[in-house]
């Protein structure tokens, strides 16, 4: 996830669950029950927080809603992908805490440092964590 996409993922949540406004589904209507919980595994939090200062650093996350301009977001081969419109969830962020205050730690694929493997969106921000509902039970591998 790059920074467009974390404020596209940001204002879908501002525009309805910030306001007490129910998302929309994929059908159009109203979601009856929001999202019960995110997942993210391990390797997916262990790769931000490697981003970060041993001392100060943590990981900021940030509320999002999915809608029909950001779904394409989530890998392709996400079951149930389009029941995630209109659905709250997370975006986790690499983050230092500084005097100025928590400063997200930004790495554009052209600044990898030689033998680091930075997240998946090679930026230190991190989306497309599993969500209940729809997914409630662990996928299978």
């Amino acid at each position: 996830m790059d920074h467009k996409e974390l404020e596209l993922f940001r204002k879908a949540y501002d525009k309805s669950v910030k306001k007490c406004i129910k998302g929309k589904g994929k059908n159009g209507r109203d979601i009856e029950e929001q999202s019960n919980w995110v997942w993210f595994d391990r390797a997916v939090i262990e790769e931000l927080l490697a981003m970060t200062d041993p001392q100060t650093g943590g990981i900021k996350m940030y509320f999002g809603q999915y809608d029909e301009n950001n779904i394409e977001m989530l890998p392709k081969d996400r079951k149930n992908r389009e029941e995630y419109i209109g659905r709250i969830s997370l975006a986790l962020a690499a983050s230092n805490k500084t005097e100025a205050g928590f400063e997200d730690i930004a790495l554009p694929d052209s600044n990898k440092e030689e033998g680091f493997s930075p997240s998946r969106s090679g930026g230190g921000i991190e989306n497309g964590g599993t969500i209940c509902p729809p997914d409630c039970k662990p996928q299978d591998t």
